[in-house]
């Protein structure tokens, strides 16, 4: 009976062994970069619905879009300064007026009753003034009367003593009788003194009550005009010469005081007022300048005014024709214009897109050089006008971005591109 054999296996070689581990290598990464390439979320979009732009190096002109509403420079409202009710309409919206034409009349019992006896009230205080006035003259006049009275029996008794005098050394005239006439002198001299002293006092007095009296009599008659200025008021006349561009009244209709009853335009002077977007608000100025095309013709207006509310986001800036004025514009139209924010400066500019609003310009999607696939990069930019975006890191000259919405694609790290 044969024995068995044992057959030995063949041992592999170290070539083969060196094939085995290298094959399982390759395996291995491809499997790895099928695994990584699963793990990128991935959109895929026809290319032909895309805008792809390219990255380049120009003149960055730091202007933006605004649009504007022509006004006219300045305008009147008309406020009811008494109310009442509305008696007669003489003009009608549209109208041109001239300053100091009426334009309607209110009626109004109580305000007239009140003018009438605020009127009479004042007048009598001011007849009261007036006769304390002629008091003062009358007893002005009065000392002054006596005064001359006193000045003349003085003078008389002066030519009686020198006579007298006489007359008693030669005997004709007693001492006694000359005496009556000293007596006299000095008596009279005493009452010019007082009438002098009383005139003096007077005078002083009658000075500081005039002051007083003119002060009460101006402020009476300052309240007698407001009276029948505030009656008169029921009148409404056109402060200025314009285009009554509101007046919405009815007869019959009761206004409120305060209440507004119209606007007057003026007609020769416009100004145009646009709502700016608040990311721009530190950087509009007055005497900045913003343009506009109109009927084939450039014209430039001037930042006169920014107003600091903002309101919905945006806030309100006043401009003013700089130059030439466009002929036949319209309280009302609408002016597409470019704010210009600073100089011209040369830096990487990026066309601006739909993507600006989905990313805010923190990241794009930059296409690779084959042109089969787009890869989300993160960038920083700056500036930003109607045309151009600033690209200050992330890109360089020459990137094709896509430019267009990502409104599908947010959340994706990598579009593939089919044709």
């Amino acid at each position: 009976m044969a024995m068995d054999r044992v057959i030995e296996q063949k041992k592999l070689a170290s070539w083969q062994w060196a094939l085995i581990a290298m094959a399982v290598l390759v395996a291995g990464w491809f499997g790895y970069g099928l695994l990584a390439d699963a793990s990128i979320r991935t959109y895929r979009v026809p290319v032909e619905q895309l805008i792809v732009s390219r990255v380049e190096y120009g003149a960055f002109e730091d202007l933006i879009p605004i649009r504007g509403t022509i006004q006219p420079l300045n305008s009147v409202f008309l406020d009811a300064v008494n109310g009442g009710a509305v008696e007669e309409v003489f003009v009608e919206e549209g109208s041109f007026v001239e300053a100091g034409q009426p334009l309607l009349q209110l009626s109004n019992t109580n305000l007239r009753l009140s003018a009438a006896q605020n009127d009479t009230n004042i007048t009598e205080q001011l007849n009261l003034l007036n006769n304390i006035t002629d008091g003062f003259e009358t007893t002005k006049l009065s000392t002054e009367r006596q005064i001359i009275d006193s000045e003349y029996r003085i003078k008389v008794l002066e030519r009686q003593e020198a006579r007298n005098k006489q007359l008693m050394q030669d005997g004709l005239v007693s001492e006694e009788q000359y005496d009556v006439i000293i007596d006299e002198l000095e008596y009279q001299k005493k009452v010019l003194a007082n009438h002098k002293a009383r005139q003096q006092l007077e005078n002083k007095i009658r000075e500081t009550r005039l002051i007083q009296i003119a002060t009460q009599t101006a402020k009476l008659e300052e309240n007698l005009q407001v009276s029948q200025s505030s009656f008169e008021s029921l009148l409404v006349r056109a402060p200025i010469d314009g285009q009554l561009t509101s007046l919405p009244v009815e007869i019959g209709e009761s206004k409120q005081s305060g209440q507004r009853l119209g606007q007057i335009d003026v007609i020769d002077q416009y100004k145009v007022v646009a709502q700016i977007d608040e990311f721009y608000v530190s950087r509009v100025f007055q005497d900045q300048t913003a343009s506009f095309t109109l009927a084939g013709k450039e014209y430039t207006t001037r930042l006169l005014k920014v107003y600091p509310e903002i309101t919905e986001g945006t806030f309100e800036v006043d401009l003013v024709f700089d130059g030439l004025t466009p002929a036949d514009i319209r309280r009302g139209q609408t002016l597409q214009m470019e704010l210009i924010l600073g100089n011209p400066v040369e830096t990487l500019l990026l066309p601006l897109g739909g993507f600006i609003q989905d990313t805010g310009g923190n990241w794009v999607f930059v296409v690779d050089a084959t042109g089969e696939y787009a890869l989300r990069r993160d960038i920083r930019v700056g500036r930003r006008n109607n045309r151009y975006v600033e690209v200050r890191e992330g890109l360089q000259q020459g990137d094709r971005v896509i430019t267009s919405s990502y409104s599908q694609m947010e959340d994706m790290e990598r579009i593939l591109l089919s044709d």
